[in-house]
């Protein structure tokens, strides 16, 4: 057994390992709308831990991960991983579903505050199915494929009518883009480029005023990822068309996302802008420095890191609120 703030606590025999894990986010914000009032608080918004491992000489993985923040304690995952080989892996159980890149991107390797207007509305959640994925030519071509029941973690209703579809692909150019937002913290010499397509479809049958009808949802997104020494830039695209459905018929987002690290390992700044089209229009950007820390000669990265963002909001597309609005956050993560 063996602890370490970058490793956490963990318990090698050899053939089997387990390690545990826990992180939490500490946040100060102001909220201004223009023409209303100016909010100011503070709260903890994440705090999670999580226990992942392998048995049978690393061909099983598993990992389970409940949220504690907020009002009640939810399983957000909880999945085991089967690995034939490096073309198939099977994974069975709740999970990240593999539709958009910044989504499968854990939390802790964010460079800014949050996943951002786009990923909110866009990204397809955590679901209960099985995904087979792989990698071929190499590490050249990366596919997931997973069949879902097409609800979220909080949704008991039982109201769907077929499994959802999910599938992404990746073609690689270069190393291999790995999904954390600042790869040159791990990375000694990052270059590379990761182009993904994504599609999902669903169906669900909801009920109105007595009637049941079916909603079906058509989902497609291309996303580029590159890194180049100190610097990396990210771009998704998404669009969504909705049949017998409550929402808007055709949906469109996109975001672009860069960060460069002025000191290496150390100090990042960066920014992000995005742009949704679901009914009305509303515009994000975002501005942010990300300052690192090290333990002596050790970095440690994601594990100690404070982010100071600024988001500007041309509405609000959940409160159906278009007034502009501004955001200042400052937020430290712990993880160990």
């Amino acid at each position: 057994m063996s602890f370490g703030p970058t490793t956490g606590l963990v318990f090698d025999t050899g053939t089997s390992r387990i390690e545990l894990h826990g992180y939490a986010w500490f946040r100060a914000q102001s909220e201004s709308v223009v023409g209303g009032e100016t909010d100011v608080d503070a709260t903890v918004p994440v705090g999670r831990v999580f226990v992942t491992g392998s048995v049978l000489n690393s061909k099983l993985h598993f990992f389970a991960q409940p949220e504690f923040a907020g009002d009640e304690v939810k399983l957000l995952d909880l999945f085991a991983d089967w690995r034939f080989s490096d073309a198939v892996h099977v994974r069975v159980g709740q999970f990240r579903t593999p539709y958009s890149r910044a989504f499968i991107t854990p939390l802790t390797n964010l460079e800014l505050p949050t996943r951002g207007l786009v990923i909110d509305r866009f990204g397809l959640g955590r679901d209960t199915g099985a995904m087979v994925s792989g990698d071929l030519a190499g590490t050249r071509f990366h596919y997931d494929v997973a069949l879902v029941n097409g609800a979220t973690i909080n949704d008991t209703s039982g109201e769907r009518d077929a499994p959802a579809v999910i599938v992404r692909n990746e073609i690689r150019f270069g190393e291999p883009v790995p999904y954390d937002q600042a790869p040159s913290l791990t990375l000694d010499d990052p270059h590379g480029l990761t182009i993904g397509f994504g599609g999902a479809y669903s169906r669900k049958a909801s009920k109105t005023s007595g009637n049941t009808t079916t909603e079906e949802l058509w989902n497609a997104a291309i996303d580029a990822a590159w890194m180049h020494g100190p610097v990396s830039l990210r771009v998704e695209t998404f669009l969504r068309s909705a049949h017998n459905s409550p929402r808007e018929a055709n949906a469109f987002g996109a975001y672009s996302q860069l960060g460069v690290f002025v000191l290496p390992r150390l100090l990042e700044l960066g920014g992000r802008a995005g742009w949704v089209s679901e009914g009305p229009d509303v515009e994000s950007y975002e501005a942010f420095l990300a300052a690192y820390f090290r333990e002596g000669s050790r970095t440690l990265g994601h594990h100690l890191k404070m982010i100071v963002g600024y988001r500007f909001d041309s509405g609000d597309l959940v409160s159906g609120n278009l007034r502009d609005r501004h955001l200042v956050r400052v937020q430290t993560q712990l993880f160990f």
